[in-house]
């Protein structure tokens, strides 16, 4: 009976491997298929892991003009930890109005940080051409509003 729950437990063990192998290369990554709203959505979800993993994943969709600017990953990490902690591990985020300009979409986000308090975002996000994907949508920048009504307006 032990060798039989020896086997079942190392089956266990080698789906649960193929699993977190299979989703970490199918990880979100910019493709001219996703929406503003799709980009957005998988930085939030990287910045809600709140660990490297998730960070990288948010990193992946920055533009290459914000990577010169707040790369390579490891600057990139250290600038939300220090600039952004209530992205990190937040309790929710709700896209909010959006507008669009002759070079960016600017997408507002209500965020409840891992603290209870709401903070107000907005995502400045551009189309690029880069050697990995034609026309993708990709981050440029995330400034910080204040959570007040007059705020949300774009």
């Amino acid at each position: 009976m032990h060798r039989i729950w020896t086997h079942v437990r190392t089956a266990v063990a080698l789906t649960g491997l193929a699993v977190a192998a299979q989703g970490w290369t199918q990880q979100p990554r910019p493709d001219p298929s996703l929406s503003v709203e799709d980009v957005v959505r998988a930085q939030l979800s990287g910045f809600a892991a709140g660990d490297e993993a998730g960070i990288a994943r948010a990193f992946a969709f920055a533009s290459p003009g914000n990577r010169a600017q707040t790369g390579p990953l490891p600057r990139f990490a250290a600038m939300i930890r220090e600039g952004y902690p209530e992205l990190l591990g937040h309790q929710s985020a709700e896209l909010g109005p959006q507008r669009t300009d002759e070079r960016h979409t600017y997408q507002a986000v209500d965020v409840i940080g891992p603290d209870g308090r709401e903070h107000l975002y907005i995502f400045i996000l551009g189309r690029y051409d880069t050697a990995d994907c034609s026309a993708c949508w990709m981050t440029d920048g995330v400034t910080r509003r204040p959570a007040n009504p007059d705020a949300r307006a774009l």
